[in-house]
């Protein structure tokens, strides 16, 4: 009996891991108007019925997904915050690991953004919610940990009034809203941006430098980091651009 209600658990959690995929795939490459219910059980095959048995409404369905996305999220930046190397090499990881989610999971950076507005967030699970609050948490948390070993070990001192998680912030801030300017902005290229993911590097390293973060780097060493720590702290993610 044990072994039958076992093998129920994983063929639910592996159908509702395929809903979550497709919807993941039509909201990339059609968008938010063409993701139904009525959609997803066309493309799984199956009665609408049986996408009500996982999911009450579309915007669950999009919190969901919204969860899986922060999750990977999340275990990107943990290995960027457990990688090897001094408060400013970790840093940067956190910065490659920015680049491998928005880049290789494009489609979970979009649901990110779509789940914030209220006409969906208002109509998913408070369960779901909080554990999107949580995780996002946990993000900053990793994020301004760095900063806070980087003042321990003195490679850092921050201006009076500023704190680890203003200047986390100042970071998420820079790479966060430039990726969704990428995203939604039509005209980057025509005010000479033709390499957003360049302009978030660079960017992400002049503030570092401008807090005054030890080790200075040149840019060509900064690159050569970049790019190391690219295999060797995310060896199982695909190359990145102009690697």
């Amino acid at each position: 009996m044990e072994a039958t209600k076992t093998t129920k658990k994983h063929q639910i959690e592996l159908r509702e891991a395929r809903l979550l995929e497709t919807a993941g795939q039509i909201l990339l490459h059609e968008g938010l108007s063409q993701l139904s219910m009525e959609r997803l059980a066309e493309e799984l095959e199956t009665a609408k019925g049986t996408i009500y048995n996982h999911f009450p409404n579309r915007e669950e369905v999009l919190l969901a997904l919204a969860v899986k996305a922060i999750n990977k999220r999340l275990a990107l930046f943990d290995a960027a915050s457990m990688s090897q190397g001094n408060p400013k090499e970790r840093m940067l990881a956190v910065n490659v690991a920015c680049e491998i989610y928005v880049v290789h999971y494009p489609q979970y950076f979009m649901v990110e953004n779509i789940v914030r507005h209220s006409a969906i967030w208002d109509r998913g699970s408070e369960a779901r919610r909080n554990l999107l609050r949580s995780e996002e948490g946990r993000c900053m948390t990793l994020v301004s940990g760095i900063v806070r070993a980087a003042i321990a070990s003195a490679d850092l001192t921050l201006p009076a009034g500023i704190s680890p998680e203003e200047m986390a912030l100042s970071l998420w801030s820079l790479t966060y809203g430039s990726y969704l300017i990428n995203i939604t902005s039509p005209s980057l290229k025509d005010i000479g941006i033709n390499d957003v993911h360049r302009a978030v590097r660079v960017g992400c390293f002049k503030t570092v430098d401008g807090f005054g973060w030890k080790p200075f780097w040149t840019e060509e060493e900064h690159a050569r980091k970049f790019i190391q720590i690219r295999k060797t702290v995310f060896p199982d993610e695909k190359g990145l651009r102009h690697e």
